[in-house]
């Protein structure tokens, strides 16, 4: 448990300090350790998978980097054709590639190379959709409602993980999904939650206290937020599991000791950093912004 607790307070501060710097609009301080996350998380889902073709594992890492970078500095402004040709052609090339190497290929295989290098470092670049709000709605949020959404979005994935586990370890009895995560409760899953609400809306209250000036975020907004955002994490959480069961494996890979590998530790930030955004959107659809 020792090794487990230091490894993820390093990572932790580490990740607050990326997405500090990003939320107060500094390009590139998180895209490019993000790109390099999101090809390692690529390759692990593709050995995870038993896949041998090394062609197609090395396109789905090179594109999963490139992505991050591409939204963050807006270069689809750039690009002469609309994204949607980009990935009509990307996903032809990744079937060109299977038929090339179709003996040690299977289409899951291609499947799981489109997932690591389009849907994971596009559900990670949500991330400088949230900081873009600020610039897209002046009169509604500052620099540092996007900072403390970036926050509350990690917090819906670690802060609910960490209360879970030890809510679980204390606490737990009845199991959640013993046929996916065996050692998961219904006790930790409520822990989980309760510690996601309590964390969040004390690190709002001290948000609004001293940072704050435009009142668009309110309380009550952050509990209802922070309990659908914690459910969906844990979803996210259970899904990678799923993913890990069907090929036989454990953990998707051992870079970080006690904690597995770097799909094992973002899993539930692909579903949290979306899931805040899309709160964000339906909020401001609701006022009618």
């Amino acid at each position: 448990m020792k090794v487990r607790i230091i490894t993820g307070v390093i990572s932790a501060l580490f990740v607050i300090m990326l997405l500090a710097f990003t939320g107060l609009g500094y390009p590139g301080a998180a895209s490019i350790p993000m790109g390099i996350v999101a090809a390692i998380a690529a390759y692990e889902i593709m050995r995870v998978s038993k896949c041998k073709n090394k062609v197609l594992t090395g396109v789905s890492m090179a594109v999963s980097a490139v992505i991050p970078a591409f939204v963050d500095f807006e270069l689809e402004k750039f690009v002469p054709v609309p994204v949607s040709v980009i990935l009509a052609v990307y996903i032809i090339a990744l079937l060109i590639i299977m038929l090339r190497y179709y003996e040690k290929t299977k289409f899951e295989h291609v499947a799981l190379a489109l997932f690591g290098s389009i849907v994971i470092p596009s559900a990670l670049g949500t991330l400088f959709e949230i900081r873009n709000l600020s610039t897209e709605y002046p009169d509604l949020f500052q620099r540092s409602h996007t900072v403390f959404l970036i926050l509350f979005a990690m917090y819906g994935a670690w802060i609910s993980d960490t209360c879970a586990y030890f809510a679980g370890r204390f606490l737990g009895k009845r199991k959640l999904a013993p046929k996916i995560s065996p050692k998961k409760t219904v006790e930790g899953a409520i822990g989980g939650v309760a510690g996601n609400v309590i964390i969040s809306a004390i690190t709002f209250l001290v948000c609004d206290r001293f940072f704050f000036v435009l009142d668009t975020l309110k309380l009550w907004m952050i509990i209802v937020a922070a309990v659908i955002v914690s459910i969906l994490g844990m979803i996210g959480d259970l899904s990678a599991s799923v993913i890990k069961r069907n090929f036989g494996e454990k953990d998707f890979g051992n870079i970080f000791p006690g904690h597995g590998g770097v799909l094992d530790r973002i899993d539930s930030f692909l579903v949290t950093m979306p899931a805040t955004y899309v709160l964000v959107q339906l909020a401001l659809t609701i006022a009618g912004k």
